[in-house]
């Protein structure tokens, strides 16, 4: 019977849902200009278009899937601590992941807005958003 490492199992998911999720979203990240016609508030909407893109189409799923790995693995525990206590860790990394992650797109967004409105083309409006002219 083949057995198989269940760490390198979520590791590979992981990868291949990141690689697959970001097939179909380029158009959506890339801002609409073209060579000369990109300006440095175009740069900007890059980067707070790849920062969202992270946080609500990776981030998110994967939490949502390691919480319910967490969780059957407690479960699943059948009275044995160490089971047990590997599931309650898995549930515990996984909300300390989503709190870095949520963090740094709140230091990510408020240093785009903030140094953003020093940039040509750049208009002021929700701080998570980045507009340009």
């Amino acid at each position: 019977m083949m057995k198989i490492n269940f760490n390198k199992f979520v590791g590979l998911f992981a990868i291949g849902y990141s690689l697959l999720a970001a097939w179909p979203v380029y158009a959506a990240l890339v801002p609409a200009c073209r060579g000369a016609s990109c300006t440095p508030c175009n740069f900007l909407q890059l980067i707070s278009n790849i920062v969202m893109f992270l946080v609500r189409d990776v981030t998110a799923p994967l939490a949502g899937l390691l919480f319910l790995i967490g969780g059957i693995m407690m479960i699943w525990a059948g009275g044995d601590e160490t089971r047990y206590k590997k599931g309650k860790d898995t549930f515990k990394s996984t909300a300390i992941g989503v709190l870095i992650v949520l963090a740094s797109w709140a230091i990510v967004n408020t240093l785009i807005t903030t140094f953003g409105t020093s940039v040509a083309g750049f208009v002021p409006g929700n701080w998570w958003t980045v507009n340009c002219r």
